[in-house]
């Protein structure tokens, strides 16, 4: 799958193995899967798997090649803005993100019609995933995010891919001054 993938990490392009590696990594284990359009237009799924099991043979790194989901990091919150994708709402929850809980972010444009916003609190580790779910619930619902993103289970489109359905690429943006910009290293 040539050019399905555009990330860097401290601006130098990596590839998707590399990056999924790097997450595991850095934050613990996770589980990925593909997905796309079958002849007839049904969408299918892949099973899911770990990335750390995929790592010990040639069959798990092309598995890991193919990947456009992940589930979310035990130390990750994602707003998903798909109903109101209004540039208030993208502003406010940034600004409470940067300003009332001094932590950083990263905005993308999904590919498909919302945004995502990811916020990396490695506090939230210390925490059992019943107490995990709870504060991700409530944060969640204060900005009428999708609430199926505080279950650590849920699968996201991985950034820096193609959307399954639309073919256009999950890119992170800048939110500057109440405008977003697309940015080339998401």
């Amino acid at each position: 799958m040539v050019n399905d993938f555009k990330f860097k990490i401290d601006g130098v392009p990596v590839g998707k193995v590399y990056y999924l590696q790097w997450l595991c990594n850095t934050y613990g284990d996770f589980k990925v899967a593909f997905s796309w359009k079958d002849k007839e237009g049904n969408i299918r799924w892949s099973k899911h798997r770990s990335v750390l099991s995929c790592w010990h043979s040639d069959e798990g790194i092309d598995f890991l090649e193919r990947v456009n989901h992940r589930q979310m990091l035990k130390c990750e919150i994602i707003f998903d803005m798909d109903d109101d994708i209004s540039s208030e709402l993208l502003h406010g929850i940034c600004n409470h993100i940067r300003y009332d809980l001094g932590l950083e972010y990263k905005a993308y444009f999904t590919g498909s019609k919302g945004y995502h916003i990811h916020v990396l609190d490695p506090k939230l580790i210390l925490y059992n995933d019943v107490d995990r779910k709870k504060i991700r619930d409530w944060t969640i619902k204060q900005f009428k995010c999708d609430r199926m993103k505080a279950v650590e289970s849920t699968m996201i489109a991985l950034e820096g891919c193609k959307h399954w359905k639309t073919g256009n690429f999950k890119e992170k943006i800048e939110v500057v001054d109440n405008d977003e910009r697309s940015r080339s290293d998401c």
